[in-house]
């Protein structure tokens, strides 16, 4: 099977990629480095593998309704990672009790630039999915 990417529409192929990109930054994080993962982190995680399966399907076999499959994902994606976000920032404070892992949630294991966290950048994964998603519902599909 042969996959042109010519034929692709623009905003799969950004969500496909933002997704395969988080999920593998996840892998790596998580596997790779040995970083442990608190609840919180692995919903995401899962959340975000969704996404990258659903937009694949969509790349492979033209799916037109992969918008509506990948937008519980995203729906649920969004606010927990604001949250996350929320917390790394240290707006919302948590304890070592809401995360089960043993290790408070708002750990950062890297902050590039002063800012840049794991959980901005599963924050930006998930809203440029969101973003390629809506634009996809605005458009209007043409029968031929």
């Amino acid at each position: 099977m042969r996959v042109s990417i010519a034929k692709i529409n623009t905003p799969i192929l950004i969500a496909w990629t933002m997704s395969l990109l988080a999920s593998l930054a996840s892998v790596y994080f998580f596997e790779i480095q040995g970083n442990p993962i608190a609840t919180l982190c692995w919903i995401q995680r899962m959340l975000i593998f969704g996404v990258f399966l659903v937009t694949t399907i969509d790349v492979i076999k033209r799916d037109t309704n992969s918008k509506f499959y990948a937008l519980p994902f995203v729906l649920i994606g969004v606010p927990l990672a604001v949250y996350q976000q929320l917390v790394h920032w240290d707006i919302i404070k948590v304890n070592s009790i809401s995360c089960a892992t043993g290790f408070v949630c708002s750990t950062k294991f890297f902050n590039f630039f002063g800012f840049i966290s794991q959980a901005t950048l599963c924050l930006t994964a998930f809203v440029v999915v969101a973003i390629c998603l809506k634009s996809l519902w605005s458009k209007k599909t043409v029968e031929s």
